[in-house]
């Protein structure tokens, strides 16, 4: 299939190991990759006072070369180099390149890659001649590749040049690098501050180098004056500057000198770094992205070596690695996200190491397979091991009586891929068995594992499967989680914030703390495990049995006579022949909805919002109709079926205690856990009742609402106090428009203009700017009625444009008159 390859290419290796270090064998650094850079060498010209006398005390560099080099990420900006900066406190080394008549100075944490990447005399060793520090390079000439500038450039002082990044030398292109136009301009207004020669600066100015539409052919001085950007002391806006001028110049940008002059810098970037190290005025080099510390507590290089390694990102395979996941259920954007990002850039990843745990590589046994690289199809190994072994180490052979020997790679390659057997395989009926139970098992319904491997090891899974198995195999799903913190704190034993499944379930008990794992969140973001959210689920369990115990005796005490009202403890029940009334019914189509939103959840997997709406939401609703049905009591058949559908739906958080609710409380023979969704639930949620429901509950706030701002008056002093008694009767005017305000009339009519039914999707700005055309934004109320609108579109499309209420607001006001009276 040629998809694993053999050759040289940039990993991040530990030295002390003497082996890549790749991510599970890191201490600090995963995620981290080798950084690619063009180095420029910059050939001395002239030394200054202080290198003269520095570079003559070395005898090691005599009749050499010497060169100072830069790391550079935008080699196709060479042309416009004005200078070159070292940092002056920084200490720089002599190091003797691969060409015995070379010299290069750099820092020696880039020695250090270098020597790993076949540019130094000995592989993995730098061999120092001397050393010397920046300042003494300040006023040295030398050669700058490409520049227009073809007598040379100085080596001027920069601050912030930082010895953990490139090379520690800096090439300058003031015209498109924010940072060295700011620190020029310094060096120009300053130079007597900086301790330069004026000859040094004077004459060398900004070289038109690229070109975009909206800056012009000189982006970085037009980015400092856009953003007032003083001097190289502006971080901020610097930083702004820079990822502005970067991005703006390779995605926008073209060229406007040298050879490949007026072609997009997209194509001469690569084009001018193979030219730069063609003509031997550069070289390829790469380090980490960021600091890399191995397991041994070494600190982790980039070395250029032969080994194996997935060729991932390669066009053909990547292509299909990105059908599979398009095809994949990921329970979430983010997570969709994170693996579009991996799968754009990872590239050739090296899959073996010399020593350590693993399997052996078969067509090489030197190497073992790295762990991220291996297992990435185990999953497809559980739909025959029942039938390969009956023992946990295979020692017992599986009812077909095979044994290793049988399972050779023309039988896997028939087991999991379909391809033919030889036609004198001895064991081709048992082969048959385990074909059919691979394609009655696969493919894979669901993954779970931890984010930090979708960067490597799940995407790795993606990848290798999209290339042995045809796409009927391939996976269905990917569940993501992040890591589980304890009361917002990560855990750890040094500090004490430490629970184990075991103390919890001691605390807590079970069921309690299913709860708080549940709660703790779902998705990539990392779950948060509150001690106080597991010992609340107890009291509230207890509290929840409590009152099923009391509604199963009211409910009995019913049966003995259905005609007349019961009340047990302070549960009420009306007459079992009493007919539903409007709140009746809105507790029933709420409590339809609350169960087809947590069966959604549940087959999202997204357990939070589950115990939200079947648990918290769905307790606060039968509060409320208990509220609402003070007076002539609940309707039992509404409460037997609240009660069965609590049960259910928690029942997969707290099984130990639905099914004591469900046996012991409710008398029930069969087990909780052989009951499935009801069979009587609709289609879809009734709007008209959601919405009747949503407006009691408005309804009944403002009125108390009202009753409070009342008595606050009369509690105040001076002209806007108000006579109220508070234990006098009191009386209340409803009154029912007849018509809606003109200014709602408006919103809806400019919402309705600016949304697109086909895509669902309001266009906000043009309804922000028609409502400020037409004053209506004016009114405070207007947006927040606004969203209410866009909610209910999203909920029932179109149909929420209708204004007209889907039941009769006067009956209902009469209904809840006597709950209004009561409170």
């Amino acid at each position: 299939m040629d998809k694993i390859k053999f050759g040289k290419r940039y990993t991040i290796w530990s030295p002390k190991d003497g082996q890549p270090c790749m991510d599970h064998d890191r201490q600090t650094g995963e995620g981290v990759n080798p950084q690619e850079y063009t180095c420029v060498k910059m050939e001395v010209l002239e030394w200054s006072e202080q290198g003269c006398q520095t570079v003559a005390s070395i005898p090691g560099l005599a009749g050499k070369k010497v060169f100072l080099v830069a790391a550079t990420l935008r080699p196709e900006t060479m042309y416009g180099q004005t200078n070159c900066f070292v940092g002056t406190k920084l200490e720089y080394g002599f190091y003797q390149s691969a060409d015995p008549n070379e010299v290069y100075v750099v820092t020696a944490r880039a020695a250090r890659n270098m020597a790993f990447q076949d540019l130094s005399p000995v592989n993995g060793e730098s061999v120092t001649l001397g050393r010397i520090f920046g300042q003494a390079i300040v006023g040295s000439k030398v050669n700058a590749p490409l520049s227009v500038y073809t007598d040379g450039v100085f080596v001027l002082p920069m601050e912030n040049v930082l010895s953990t990044k490139g090379t520690g030398v800096v090439t300058s292109v003031p015209s498109d690098s924010p940072d060295d136009c700011a620190a020029l301009r310094d060096l120009k207004k300053k130079a007597d501050y900086y301790g330069i020669k004026r000859e040094w600066v004077d004459g060398f100015e900004p070289v038109p180098v690229i070109s975009t539409d909206a800056y012009g052919s000189m982006i970085a001085p037009a980015l400092c004056d856009k953003l007032k950007i003083s001097s190289q002391k502006d971080r901020i806006q610097l930083a702004e500057a820079k990822e502005i001028a970067y991005k703006e110049g390779f995605y926008n940008g073209t060229m406007s000198v040298g050879e490949f002059k007026d072609e997009p810098v997209q194509l001469a970037k690569t084009k001018v770094s193979q030219l730069l190290i063609a003509n031997g005025c550069g070289f390829a080099y790469a380090e980490p992205e960021k600091p890399v510390t191995s397991r041994s507590a070494d600190d982790c290089v980039v070395a250029l070596c032969d080994q194996w390694y997935f060729d991932y990102g390669e066009s053909a395979w990547k292509a299909a690695a990105e059908k599979c996941l398009a095809s994949m259920e990921t329970y979430g954007e983010d997570t969709r996200h994170q693996f579009k990002i991996v799968l754009d850039w990872l590239k050739q990843w090296a899959c073996v190491r010399t020593y350590g745990l693993g399997s052996r590589v078969p067509w090489d046994p030197n190497y073992l397979i790295e762990s991220l690289s291996d297992s990435t199809i185990y999953m497809s190994y559980y739909t025959v091991a029942h039938l390969l072994h009956e023992s946990r180490d295979g020692s017992k052979p599986g009812r077909l009586g095979l044994t290793p020997a049988d399972m050779d790679y023309a039988a896997w390659d028939y087991v999991l891929l379909g391809k033919p057997l030889p036609v004198d395989h001895n064991r081709a009926k048992e082969m048959e068995v385990l074909r059919r139970s691979f394609l009655y098992w696969y493919p894979v319904d669901v993954r779970s594992s931890g984010k930090d491997l979708i960067q490597n090891h799940l995407t790795f899974f993606i990848y290798v499967h999209s290339a042995l198995f045809p796409e009927s195999e391939w996976p269905r799903a990917v569940r993501v989680n992040g890591h589980l913190l304890l009361n917002g704190e990560k855990m750890s034993k040094s500090t004490g914030n430490m629970l184990t499944l075991g103390d919890s379930c001691k605390l807590y008990g079970a069921d309690a703390t299913r709860i708080a794992l549940a709660d703790a969140g779902d998705g990539i973001d990392d779950a948060n495990f509150e001690m106080q959210t597991a010992d609340a689920a107890v009291r509230n369990l207890h509290t929840l049995m409590e009152w099923v115990v009391s509604a199963k005796q009211a409910l009995v005490k019913l049966e003995l006579n259905p005609s007349v009202s019961v009340q047990v403890s302070d549960i009420v029940l009306c007459a079992e022949d009493t007919p539903f009334t409007t709140i009746d019914r809105i507790f029933d189509a709420e409590m339809n909805d609350l169960v087809l939103k947590t069966a959604a959840d549940y087959d999202k997997t997204m357990y939070r919002n589950a115990l939200k709406s079947g648990f918290y939401d769905f307790v606060n609703l039968r509060n409320w109709y208990v509220e609402f049905t003070s007076e002539r009591g609940m309707n039992p058949a509404l409460v037997r079926k609240w009660i069965e559908r609590q049960v259910l739906l928690i029942t997969p958080i707290v099984p130990h205690w639905a099914e004591q609710v469900w046996k012991a409380v409710m008398g029930n023979a069969d087990s909780i856990m052989d009951l499935r969704l009801p069979t009587d639930l609709p289609s879809t949620t009734d709007h008209s009742l959601l919405m009747a429901g949503d407006y009691v509950r408005k309804l009944t706030k403002s009125v108390r609402d009202a009753d409070t701002a009342l008595q606050k008056r009369s509690k105040k002093g001076g002209k806007s106090a108000v006579a109220f008694d508070s234990s006098a009767p009191k009386s209340l005017d409803i009154f029912v428009a007849s018509e809606f305000p003109s200014w709602q009339e408006t919103v809806i009519s400019v919402l309705k203009e600016n949304y697109d039914a086909d895509s669902g999707v309001f266009d906000d700005k043009a309804t922000l700017a028609a409502m400020g055309k037409l004053g209506v934004l004016k009114n405070k109320k207007a947006m927040p009625f606004a969203n209410e609108i866009k909610k209910r579109v999203d909920l029932i499309g179109s149909a929420a444009f209708d204004r007209a209420l889907q039941f009769n607001e006067t009956d209902l006001i009469n209904e809840v008159v006597p709950y209004l009276k009561s409170s």
